[in-house]
C-alpha cells in the first residue's frame, strides 16, 4: 500500500468517525467524492482510505489505546500509519492477523512519540 500524506490520513480518519466508533455507531454511506475533496490534490484516495480503515480497526481492538487522548489519536500514530508498510488485503483470503507487522508498527509509534 503506497505511503500517504499524514494530513490527508488524519482528515479521512476523522471523516470516517475516527477512534470514536463503537459497535452501536450509526454510519452513513459516504461516496468517494467526499474523501477526494478532503484530500490534497493528487492524493491516492484509495490508499488514504485503506490506511484510515486500518487505524479504525486497530482502535476498535484496543491496539492504539495508549495513544488515544480524549477520543483523539496522537499525531505520532497518524504520522507512522501514513508511511508504515501495509499489505493490501485480498478479497476472499482469510487472514489470522493484520496486514502489517504490528510489533514494528508499535515500536515506530513509540519512537515517534519521543521526538
Amino acid at each position: 500500500m503506497p505511503e500517504v500524506d499524514p494530513v490527508d490520513l488524519e482528515l479521512v480518519f476523522q471523516l470516517c468517525g475516527g477512534s470514536n466508533l463503537t459497535p452501536e455507531s450509526k454510519r452513513a454511506a459516504t461516496g468517494v467524492s467526499v474523501f477526494e475533496r478532503a484530500c490534497s490534490p493528487g492524493a491516492d484516495v484509495r490508499a488514504v482510505c485503506y490506511r484510515a480503515a486500518m487505524l479504525e480497526l486497530m482502535c476498535g481492538i484496543g491496539l492504539l489505546l495508549p495513544w488515544l487522548h480524549n477520543g483523539v489519536l496522537d499525531k505520532a500514530v497518524i504520522r507512522v500509519a501514513a508511511i508504515f508498510p501495509m499489505e493490501k488485503m485480498q478479497v476472499g483470503v482469510v487472514r489470522e492477523d493484520l496486514p502489517l507487522n504490528v510489533q514494528e508498527f508499535i515500536k515506530q509509534i513509540e519512537a515517534e512519540t519521543k521526538k
